[in-house]
């Protein structure tokens, strides 16, 4: 049950912002920039999940975002991709949507949103099984796709500076992650 509740809690706020978008009472730049933005703190979350583990092993409140790390995963991948069919539609030309792509601030987004793809299909018990001892190696793109999304929202912003601070964020929960599996080893 508290899993369908997590879901309905994070979801929410997304159909919530897609309804007013959809009937105009929120432009495109604002929905663009607010998917953005809950997409991007979401993966901080599941990026957080392993280092908060390791300083607080016993509390209950940790163990449990574990259990539900996938989840949280895939309402992430959720607001990503409604950051970016937003821009799809917006566009509607497919060779202005290719060459806008093939720019750095734009390339680094669709780069991790492919990785997001990835990620987002193998996020089951089905995969987990297949693929076995690579189904981790598979998952551990996510901090290329973390990286490669702070890099687009640096190289898109009007103003880089939050894209700046979520993005050293991540790179501390990625060397606190390397860390730890060093030390383990």
């Amino acid at each position: 049950m508290d899993r369908w509740l997590l879901w309905l809690v994070l979801m929410l706020p997304l159909v919530w912002m897609t309804w007013q978008y959809g009937v105009e009472t929120v432009y495109y730049g604002e929905y663009l920039h607010w998917t953005g933005i809950q997409s991007a703190r979401l993966l901080l979350l599941t990026l957080a999940i392993t280092p908060l583990l390791r300083v607080l092993p016993r509390a209950a409140a940790i163990r449990w975002l574990m259990r539900r790390r996938r989840d949280i995963g895939l309402v992430t991948f959720f607001y990503a991709l409604a950051h970016t069919v937003a821009y799809l539609v917006r566009k509607s030309d497919l060779q202005l949507i290719v060459s806008e792509g093939l720019e750095a601030g734009l390339l680094t987004g669709w780069i991790a949103f492919l990785v997001f793809i990835a990620l987002a299909v193998t996020s089951n018990d089905v995969s987990v099984r297949a693929l076995g001892r690579k189904w981790r190696k598979l998952h551990r793109t996510v901090y290329v796709a973390a990286v490669l999304t702070y890099l687009h929202w640096v190289l898109t912003a009007f103003d880089p500076t939050m894209g700046y601070l979520h993005g050293a964020v991540a790179v501390f929960l990625l060397v606190a992650r390397l860390r730890g599996a060093l030390s383990a080893s």
